[in-house]
């Protein structure tokens, strides 16, 4: 992207050296009641029932190990333990006394909820005496073992069917196709992959070059019939979940006309970055390297990990993303006088085939998306970038019947946040490993897409009224694998491009969205309201659709789409729309918040893109504020409206570069551990934040009862735990959680450590919601909605005065899977996180950065200038010049 004048650079945002306080959570909780349990009239028939089912299965499985080679038998069997209606199984007492719990699934209205327990044969005697214990009394008069049994409906022999995780219906057993195996190594004494290998190969079944290895997972793919792999379950290569793969494939774009003059032109003008400047490492279906405005900034940094094929770009798209990365906006580029100075690089790693091979072992995109970022970092021996960000215009295309994800975590959207938390990668002959633990100094920022809404009929988005309204199409697709990964950045599309061709052939016609809305490609987290995220994360130009006269036909044309380069030497220039554009201008937006502050860690970055975006009238018309300063909506219309359509708007360079004097960014990068073990050896909460910010007291009590706008935003990353064997408490997918709180206007230091402790417990297994504080009304979204995922962000409004005296900010952790499974090599284990803090006003005539400025000793060299277009203190989205 190109860089700006010298004087964009007066202002930089603040970063705030000061020490944190350490402050530790005073007490540990007690714990709560626990789920109903149902209440059995005859225990000892009861008992006596899973008894049976629990010896039915190990005889069946006795005899199936009996007949199974050497090699493979196992040690154990696998059962399915059903609840009972609407009481749920004590999932963590079936994961200890030699048990393993293998996966799960929630209830429905079609089926209860069970689970899925790997039991040795050698256990199944104690196993049976704690189920039979139920028939007795403890000293209090209650069943014993009430809590592991009352709520079991039946035990049975698990099958193939069982270990099923997908939401769409099984298919058919006798059908030949690629399955995605998923293993616990725990339930094993031999390497289960090397085990199924071996299999495979015996049986002559089709198996994938490498496996992968991710949290406490490994995971596999094999081509074969169903009705074949359920040998598995009695062999020591029993998988503990069966999901469909996500394997690589070809993606197109729609080709457009080019302009060789000014494309040769820009190419004279460019000044390249510093070689070791940070660069967009895009991951795709490669790039044309000798494309006269992308050969001197990519440096030979093109690279493919597909096997027997070179990094040239034969599609088109990776090309199209490479010139978006580079430039943002081809555009302003190509009209601009004289020189052109780039602030960052590219890299491309080619990830998707073009299509015209025959694979006989396809690769899933989660090991080439793991392979390439390997590649990326190993290099060509030529200079190493300063930084990197990792732009991916990538997403699995939903199939017929298909509606994106649901939220919950896949092998690829877990290996990007593996990836993406610093988990180093080890590429072996037979597996891809990303066990380690997270290192903060090694996170990467990953880019990707929130997937496309393909093929538009007018007929999909008609009101009850008959007119064309894209937002009801667009809120009910929803976002697509890989999206929904907490510790990436996802972007949608917005558009302003309105102008309609001059010629007969579109005479009447008309652009479907307004400027500022939601791109009508653009998909979103609406239908997701359940979900443990909120996509996407921030929105940039993506292009529009053209209505003929009669509403009956949509049309994709140049001029609602965005300029960038042409993989075909003779045509230089393609156009590129929908959220790969977008995906790759935020790109170019991450770079350049990496060449201005060096010092950012990922998360930083990250954070920054969202805090610096802006919603457009369009998005939040007719305002989101009252008078009073109170939200117009209430939280859960917000989340609905605003922030799962959109994200938080949309993010300029001019914004990530630099403050004003009335709009000012503070950056606070710390760690703190989350947990530690105490006295009694118990695993608790260890450390909370408290950061005393550089207010402008001053300042704020002469604005008085002028609004001021409170922003914050607080990024992390998580260590992902993929494995589907319930999703609360222990089994929660996300290593830890973060919170942010302000201290209140009226509220003492010690009452709000005394908040932020109780607060700390409450939350403690991640599940609980916030309790109720006073001040919770002025935040925009509220701490019940806005601690998703692993990006906490919020706006808080009202008077300068009232805010003058809340100058003290907290972080502080919640619990997630470290916590609940005691994983000794994370307790105590410091995670880094970025607080961004921002004070806005209205007000041009005061000048907030420069007390700001003084107390952190940076000098003010010359007057900062305000910032402007403030209405109903939602900034309205100035035009987007890069």
């Amino acid at each position: 992207m190109p860089e700006p004048s010298t004087a964009a650079h007066s202002t930089p945002h603040l970063m705030v050296p000061w020490q944190a306080a350490t402050l530790t959570p005073r007490s540990e909780p007690s714990g709560g009641g626990g789920s109903k349990l149902v209440s059995r009239e005859d225990r000892n028939g009861h008992a006596a029932a899973l008894v049976d089912g629990l010896e039915t299965a190990e005889r069946e499985s006795a005899g199936l190990a009996n007949e199974t080679p050497d090699g493979f038998r196992p040690d154990g069997f696998a059962v399915r333990i059903e609840a009972a209606r609407d009481h749920p199984l004590q999932l963590e007492r079936l994961d200890g006394s030699g048990l393993t719990l293998m996966s799960s699934h929630p209830q429905t209205d079609e089926r209860q909820q069970d689970a899925l327990v790997w039991i040795p044969f050698d256990k199944v005697a104690s196993f049976t005496q704690r189920i039979t214990a139920f028939t007795q009394d403890t000293d209090d008069g209650n069943p014993q073992q009430a809590a592991l049994v009352a709520n079991m409906e039946q035990i049975q022999r698990a099958l193939l069917e069982h270990l099923w995780q997908e939401r769409h219906e099984l298919p058919p057993l006798d059908d030949e196709r690629w399955w995605e195996l998923w293993f616990d190594p725990r339930i094993s004494p031999t390497d289960p992959v090397a085990a199924l290998r071996a299999l495979a190969e015996a049986r002559q079944w089709r198996m994938s070059d490498r496996a992968i290895h991710v949290g406490e997972r490994l995971v596999a793919h094999v081509s074969a019939t169903g009705n074949d792999l359920a040998v598995l379950l009695g062999t020591n290569a029993c998988p503990v979940e069966i999901r469909t793969p996500t394997f690589a494939e070809g993606l197109y774009a729609v080709d457009r006309a080019f302009r060789v003059d000014l494309v040769e032109d820009l190419a004279q003008r460019i000044q390249p970055a510093d070689p070791y400047a940070p660069v967009v490492c895009v991951l795709d279906t490669g790039i044309a390297q000798e494309h006269l405005l992308l050969k001197q900034a990519l440096r030979e940094r093109a690279y493919s990990v597909l096997p027997g094929s070179t990094p040239a770009d034969r599609n088109g798209h990776g090309t199209q993303m490479a010139g978006l990365a580079l430039f943002g906006d081809l555009a302003s580029a190509l009209e601009a006088q004289g020189p052109v100075v780039l602030g960052h690089g590219l890299e491309s790693v080619k990830i998707l085939d073009d299509g015209l091979a025959p694979v006989e072992s396809p690769r899933t995109l989660a090991e080439t998306t793991a392979n390439a970022v390997a590649t990326a970092e190993i290099g060509n021996g030529g200079p190493a970038p300063s930084a990197r960000v990792f732009s991916m215009a990538v997403t699995r295309h939903s199939g017929e019947g298909e509606n994106g994800v649901d939220g919950t975590a896949t092998l690829w959207s877990a290996t990007l946040d593996a990836l993406a938390a610093g988990t180093s990668v080890a590429v072996r002959d037979d597996r891809i490993e990303l066990i380690g633990a997270p290192d903060s100094e090694a996170s990467r920022l990953i880019i990707v897409s929130a997937g496309n809404i393909r093929g538009h009929l007018p007929h999909q988005m008609r009101d009850d009224n008959g007119r064309l309204d894209p937002l009801l199409l667009c809120d009910l697709s929803r976002i697509e694998e890989p999206a929904q990964a907490h510790n990436v950045l996802t972007v949608g599309a917005c558009t302003h491009l309105d102008i309609v061709p001059d010629t007969p052939l579109f005479q009447g016609y008309r652009p479907l969205v307004a400027p500022g809305g939601l791109s009508p490609f653009s998909r979103t987290s609406v239908a997701l309201t359940n979900a443990a995220i909120t996509k996407p994360d921030i929105v940039l130009e993506g292009g529009n659709l053209l209505v003929a006269p009669d509403d009956s036909f949509l049309d994709q044309h140049e001029l609602l789409s965005v300029p960038t380069t042409h993989h075909d030497a003779a045509r230089k220039m393609a156009w590129a729309n929908a959220t790969s554009a977008a995906t790759a201008q935020a790109a170019a937006l991450a770079a350049t918040a990496m060449s201005t502050y060096p010092g950012l860690r990922a998360e930083a970055v990250r954070a920054l893109l969202v805090h610096e975006a802006q919603w457009t009238q369009a998005m939040v018309e007719p305002g989101l504020f009252k008078k009073t300063g109170t939200p117009k909506l209430n939280k859960g219309e917000i989340m609905r409206q605003v922030i799962r359509r959109y994200g938080w708007g949309v993010p300029t360079a001019d914004r990530i570069r630099s403050s004003a004097s009335n709009a000012v960014t503070m950056i606070i990068q710390n760690t703190l551990v989350p947990l530690k073990r105490g006295k009694s050896g118990q695993v608790r909460l260890a450390e909370l934040k408290l950061h005393e910010l550089p207010w402008p007291l001053e300042q704020l009590r002469e604005l008085a009862e002028t609004t001021v706008d409170l922003r914050v935003t607080l990024a992390y990353m998580i260590e992902p735990n993929p494995g589907r064997r319930g999703m609360l408490g222990r089994y929660s997918y996300a290593s830890h959680g973060l919170r942010f709180a302000i201290k209140g206007s009226t509220e003492s230091a010690d009452a709000f450590q005394s908040r932020l402790a109780e607060q700390a417990e409450h939350e403690t297994d991640g599940t609980g919601n916030p309790k109720a504080f006073e001040s919770d009304g002025r935040w925009l979204v509220g701490p019940r909605f806005r601690n998703l995922g692993s990006l906490h962000a919020d706006i808080w409004r009202g008077s300068a005065a009232e805010l003058a005296d809340c100058g003290m900010l907290a972080v502080y952790p919640v619990g997630g899977w470290w916590k609940a499974n005691k994983r000794k090599d994370r307790i105590g284990l410091p995670v880094s996180y970025a607080l961004l803090v921002s004070l806005q006003t209205p007000e041009v005539f005061t000048d907030l950065y420069t007390p700001i400025a003084t107390q952190l000793g940076v000098p003010v060299q010359i007057a900062p200038g305000a910032r402007t277009g403030v209405t109903d203190g939602i900034p309205v989205q100035m035009e987007l010049g890069w």
